[in-house]
């Protein structure tokens, strides 16, 4: 019955006046929090700001990340092994796939301030900004590539979603231009642990997870995106389905995200 009260309240209320009445009990991040700023910006701890463009998707990837902490892993049974793992480390590694405008490289650096994060986006204007919005972090390595299964060349192509649907692809389409393609070998840095990797990349998993790689396994934390919803009849998951099954890792779904926990690298 209070359950009924409380939602039929709900839809007759105002929606401002319910938010202001709502309890905020929701957790935030050991550094604090961000708040919207005027003029396309988030202002961060120590007045820090965080530009984005003055569109849907980015102002909704700024949402994801900094409000709604969907990289956050302190809700997970193993929150404290994945801690102690970092606090472990003295130079823990993330790389950051389909980094977009920074949004996500700069959480990370605000969550994990000892850590390395190599920031990597193809496309041009979203690089950019990535690049700006990193400057004030000095443990974050932008580089303007694509990630993949072998070095070479790939070419973004833009399939209509917006700034946040750019894909690669070994040929150009209408206006696609050429990227550099990276492996994972290629971007981590001499003298540091491995940690997370983080991957959002627009379907290019299927092809990041089609080489076997011993390194992708060093991560005790794999944290991606997968596309089969944009993909369909493609199984576009399936070589990471696969990699993950093999590697005998945890598989947890949070959110959009699905994370991958190492059992063979002791965290703690």
């Amino acid at each position: 019955m209070q359950d009924l009260i409380k939602h039929l309240v709900k839809d007759v209320m105002p929606p401002r006046l319910f938010r202001l009445l709502k309890p905020s009990n929701e957790p935030t991040d050991a550094w604090g929090s961000a708040r919207w700023g005027l003029h396309g910006s988030l202002v961060l701890p120590g007045n820090r700001r965080f530009e984005y463009r003055p569109c849907v998707a980015d102002r909704g990837v700024c949402k994801q990340i900094f409000f709604l902490r969907s990289y956050a892993t302190d809700t997970l049974w193993r929150a404290k092994e994945i801690a102690a793992f970092y606090e472990a480390c003295e130079n823990p590694l993330i790389i950051d796939a389909g980094a977009n405008i920074g949004a996500s490289a700069v959480w990370y650096a605000l969550t994990y301030p000892k850590a390395k994060v190599v920031a990597i986006e193809p496309d041009i204007s979203n690089f950019a900004l990535l690049k700006r919005n990193a400057a004030s972090f000095p443990q974050i390595t932008p580089l303007n590539a694509a990630i993949a299964a072998k070095h070479g060349t790939l070419y973004l192509n833009d399939p209509g979603g917006g700034e946040w649907a750019f894909r690669t692809a070994e040929q150009p389409v209408d206006q696609g231009y050429a990227v550099d393609a990276l492996t994972l070998e290629d971007v981590i840095p001499p003298g540091v642990t491995p940690f997370i990797l983080k991957i959002d990349i627009e379907g290019a998993e299927s092809d990041l997870f089609s080489r076997h790689s011993e390194v992708l396994n060093t991560f005790p934390l794999v944290v991606i995106e997968l596309h089969d919803w944009m993909l369909p009849g493609e199984s576009n998951s399936r070589n990471f389905l696969q990699w993950h099954v093999e590697m005998k890792r945890d598989f947890v779904q949070m959110g959009e995200n699905a994370i991958s926990i190492s059992n063979s690298i002791a965290l703690s």
